[in-house]
């Protein structure tokens, strides 16, 4: 979508009763998102407490360092003080180059930071939580394995899985082992994906 799509869209979903805005660094739409809800805010349309945002760490920010540098990022381009969740967007890292969001190597494929740390990272997520800028963290497109290593090193576990969940992808014994965690559930593609291949293809997979 253009700006001006999307932020035409925005503003209808708000005028309809939508308050659950789901957003991530990586889909670079939060000025958007951002200007449209400041719009709202400071015409007194809506409160801040009215509102559920979400957004994610993306994959260049998976080291301790990078979960306030893009956390601060995300506040700014939606311009509000605190996100009510905040996910980490992928279990994978990649290298950190301000300005691109995909870094590639030499050969063309994604440049992997391979020193990843989750639990490094969780406790740079918990302070976010401790600084009062998201009211609740949670992961996204982790593994059970990976959420267990998190569950056994957290102060403050996390609250939401977000993953892809349809009729074609039921991931039932993940979906078991998070209720069991009381960690709740957010289906992404939840009619399936069609496209994705081809977005993938952008990106040599």
């Amino acid at each position: 979508a253009t700006d001006a799509e999307l932020e035409q869209a925005i503003e209808e979903a708000l005028e309809a009763g939508y308050r659950h805005i789901d957003t991530a660094h990586v889909y670079e739409n939060e000025k958007v998102i951002g200007k449209v809800l400041n719009r709202w805010l400071t015409s007194g349309k809506l409160n801040r407490k009215d509102l559920f945002l979400v957004t994610k760490l993306p994959p260049n920010g998976l080291t301790p360092q990078g979960v306030p540098k893009y956390l601060k990022r995300s506040l700014e381009y939606l311009q509000v003080d605190y996100v009510d969740v905040y996910l980490v967007h992928t279990p994978f890292g990649f290298k950190d180059i301000d300005g691109n969001l995909h870094p590639h190597t030499p050969e063309g494929l994604i440049d992997f930071d391979p020193t990843t740390d989750h639990v490094a990272v969780w406790k740079a997520m918990e302070a976010q939580v401790d600084a009062g800028l998201a009211k609740a963290i949670g992961i996204s497109n982790f593994n059970i394995k990976q959420i267990s290593r998190i569950l056994e090193n957290a102060r403050i576990p996390p609250v939401n899985l977000q993953i892809e969940l349809h009729a074609y992808h039921q991931q039932k014994e993940l979906v078991d082992f998070c209720k069991k965690h009381n960690i709740a559930i957010t289906a992404y593609s939840p009619l399936g994906s069609p496209g994705l291949g081809k977005f993938m293809a952008r990106f040599g997979h």
